[in-house]
């Protein structure tokens, strides 16, 4: 078992939480605490439910961080990340960490690869793959004898760390 040869949808999340982007950083900020996520999906409309960005932790703390009274009114389209980086959900574990490295990203929305419209599916997250690294040690030699993933292996070792040690400890309790 290779991490070419693992598909993420396997492992990804499949519920997933969205916000129109008419709605603001507050309504925003309260799916993900009454969803307990770190993300929320942006579509257009209930009725074109077309993603077309995303609305993370960081985010909001960039925007709450700056203390402009306006902003907490400001459309969630002013404020996504965009374009949306996506993944299709027959690519590989190789595929996912390669992108999430190289656009420097922590969660990889997945899109359906029987379908042109780009449905979301699934996410994928740092912290998702680093579950399957754990429950599958023998991908980690996988990972350290791939060329490009090993060039930065520094990287993921602390991404991978900040996630064994940090706060991801006490839920796995």
């Amino acid at each position: 078992m290779s991490i070419d040869s693992i598909s993420i949808s396997g492992f990804m999340t499949t519920k997933i939480v969205t916000d129109t982007e008419d709605q603001n950083i507050s309504s925003a900020s309260k799916k993900m605490d009454e969803n307990n996520i770190g993300s929320i999906i942006v579509i257009n409309n209930e009725r074109d439910k077309r993603a077309v960005g995303i609305i993370t932790e960081r985010d909001v703390v960039r925007i709450l961080g700056k203390l402009e009274p306006w902003l907490l009114s400001t459309p969630l389209s002013a404020l996504m990340s965009k374009p949306l980086i996506t993944i299709r959900s027959n690519g590989s574990l190789r595929d996912a960490i390669q992108t999430m490295y190289s656009k420097n990203i922590r969660r990889l929305p997945v899109i359906s690869d029987k379908e042109k419209t780009g449905e979301i599916v699934g996410m994928i997250t740092d912290k998702d793959i680093f579950r399957i690294l754990m429950k599958n040690q023998n991908l980690v030699q996988s990972i350290l004898s791939d060329n490009m993933l090993s060039q930065n292996i520094q990287t993921i070792h602390e991404r991978f760390a900040e996630y064994w040690f940090g706060d991801t400890l006490i839920h796995r309790k």
